[in-house]
């Protein structure tokens, strides 16, 4: 069987065309056989190649865990441990593309090379027959969470004294015994191999068990700081926390915003805005400075709940747009278009590039259902509620959307969910529906991911709703995997990075009571292809950070290079990988 690949251009990761035999049974979309959970104790433990890192046992709501223990691989012939391989640097297009043709400076696998990654351990494409989820470690049997899972470095695990790509990856996670509004959470930071609790940032801080934190280097320090939404006797406002959850700052003040409700459901955002090498933190309709000082808001915030602000560089001027849907500011807070009063609802926007024209588009979730804007706020389609529910209340259709090229034909798709269907469109004609599988979702506003872990050019596309978590067949919608979870749902959703730094992807999942507050699932053997070890906030778009936490002062824009949104980078056809390890 013959299967065709998607090769993406080179920014992050070096990608060439790849062919293998995918394993995949057709499917309709109905979820006839899905996949269940492999025996995890049949798992093997997890590795990491290059860097030798073994760990055993499996989180719970204590943190306790056996040890985990790292070495560095060291060159012989350099005489000392923790030496770095040399390969060849020179510039960034040549060296990704062939390192061995340039003579460049040597290349520290343990920092970011290329200005977005570290080299990775990494296989072309996957075995056609590892589809085989496997719980790899659960943490919070007494917990619950409904706050999108992020991950990244934050702990030095192998004590050679940096925190560093070397290292491995950290879970960051909002969880509590009992959530609900008004309710606050600690944040937990858990070793990825294992679910160990390194540190928590305890329930004294007051942070919002329904907001979603982002992390990234703030303050050029070279460490992730983390910012969240804290609970300031029933306001609702932003605080900092060092890598090691100490806190930063406080603040004492807000945009003065009546409607507190979104405030406590919001996401946090971190863009450089106005490319001056300073990082703005970005909180639903409020901009501020890396301290914390209200810099501007927006003039027409919409009541409700949830909001996932973005920001991207709409009119090509070298500095980014701030986004909320209905309505787009410039980095100075005038304004750059604004839809209100047609769009008239709370909204979640998401950027790509979903047409023939070069420019992107913003493809908004809101409670009057699906809109399709241009880059200049132009509306070119909407509302539109193309699987039949009405938008009779404004959690209906606003969800979180994905974009990602699910089906390998080389154009992306994008999808959304509704109260009982989750789609996945064609666009960018309205109502283009590719497929659609039911879903039990009425109680809030779920969101998904996709990721392709086979490397066979076809993504699997990813889904929690209120009773299980589903991975489908990008291409048919075919049920490849369907989990029990328990939610209310809020806007979380499924995340897929490289969380233990052992070359093969995983997934981070959420629940309530009756399932661990956090799950991760792995392939049963790791072959599944290798993510990137970073997911750092709500509206994550891979060229917005790179892997050790920094926030570009100039990102390249997503849609010219990966044209996702809420899904990660991955090696797929090969890349710059991890070399041999030496001697």
């Amino acid at each position: 069987m013959l299967i065709t690949s998607r090769v993406a251009p080179v920014l992050l990761l070096t990608m060439a065309a790849a062919c293998g035999d995918s394993g995949r049974a057709d499917g309709d979309g109905t979820g006839t056989t899905p996949g269940t959970l492999s025996d995890p104790t049949g798992a093997t433990d997890p590795t990491t190649t290059g860097i030798d890192a073994t760990a055993t046992g499996t989180g719970d709501d204590t943190g306790t865990s056996e040890p985990v223990t790292t070495t560095q691989p060291s060159d012989p012939s350099a005489g000392e441990t923790g030496t770095k391989f040399d390969l060849a640097g020179g510039s960034e297009e040549s060296s990704a593309t062939d390192p061995t043709t340039d003579t460049g400076p040597p290349v520290d696998v343990c920092k970011v090379n290329d200005n977005m990654d570290a080299i990775g351990d990494c296989d072309e494409f996957a075995p056609p027959d590892s589809f085989a989820p496997s719980l790899q470690w659960s943490f919070g049997a007494n917990e619950q969470s409904m706050v999108t899972p992020l991950a990244g470095n934050f702990t030095d695990d192998n004590g050679d004294g940096a925190i560093d790509l070397c290292d491995i990856p950290d879970v960051l996670l909002v969880s509590g015994p009992t959530i609900g509004y008004g309710t606050i959470c600690p944040i937990h930071v858990l070793d990825g191999a294992t679910g160990t609790e390194h540190f928590q940032i305890p329930p004294s801080e007051s942070v919002s068990c329904f907001a979603t934190p982002a992390f990234g280097d703030i303050d050029n320090d070279g460490l992730p700081e983390i910012v969240a939404v804290y609970n300031s006797g029933g306001i609702y406002r932003i605080k900092a926390f060092e890598h090691d959850g100490t806190l930063k700052w406080a603040n004492a003040t807000d945009g003065g915003a009546a409607e507190q409700f979104s405030r406590e459901t919001g996401a946090i955002a971190l863009h450089d805005l106005d490319a001056d090498g300073d990082v703005e933190i970005v909180f639903n309709h409020e901009v501020y400075d890396h301290e914390g000082k209200l810099l501007w808001q927006q003039t027409n915030p919409m009541p409700g709940e949830i909001e996932a602000t973005t920001a991207a560089d709409l009119d090509g001027d070298g500095k980014m747009e701030v986004i909320t849907g209905h309505s787009a500011y410039r980095w100075d807070g005038t304004v750059y278009f604004e839809n209100y009063p047609t769009i008239t609802s709370q909204s979640i926007p998401q950027v790509a590039n979903l047409d023939d024209d070069p420019e992107p588009e913003i493809f908004i979730t809101s409670g009057q259902g699906l809109w399709m804007v241009e880059h200049t706020g132009a509306i070119k389609w909407g509302p539109a509620t193309p699987t039949g529910i009405p938008a009779s209340a404004y959690l209906v259709w606003q969800r979180p959307g994905t974009v990602h090229d699910f089906d390998g034909d080389g154009k992306p798709q994008w999808a959304s969910s509704s109260q009982s269907f989750y789609a996945v469109y064609n666009g960018p004609t309205m109502a283009d529906v590719q497929w659609q599988v039911t879903v039990q979702d009425g109680s809030g506003a779920a969101g998904g991911t996709a990721f392709d872990f086979l490397g066979d050019g076809v993504a699997e596309a990813m889904y929690a709703d209120e009773v299980a978590f589903r991975i489908y067949d990008g291409k048919t919608g075919a049920v490849l995997l369907d989990q029990p979870r328990v939610s209310y749902t809020l806007s979380e959703y499924p995340t897929v990075v490289d969380v233990d730094n052992d070359g093969s992807a995983e997934i981070l999942i959420v629940s309530l009571s009756g399932q661990p507050a956090l799950q991760v699932l792995r392939d049963a053997d790791d072959r599944w292809i290798q993510a990137r070890r970073i997911w750092n906030q709500h509206a994550y778009y891979v060229t917005n950070v790179r892997e050790d936490s920094t926030i570009p002062q100039k990102p390249v824009d997503s849609w010219k290079v990966f044209n996702t949104f809420r899904t990660n980078a991955q090696i797929e056809g090969g890349a710059l990988c991890m070399p041999p390890i030496p001697g």
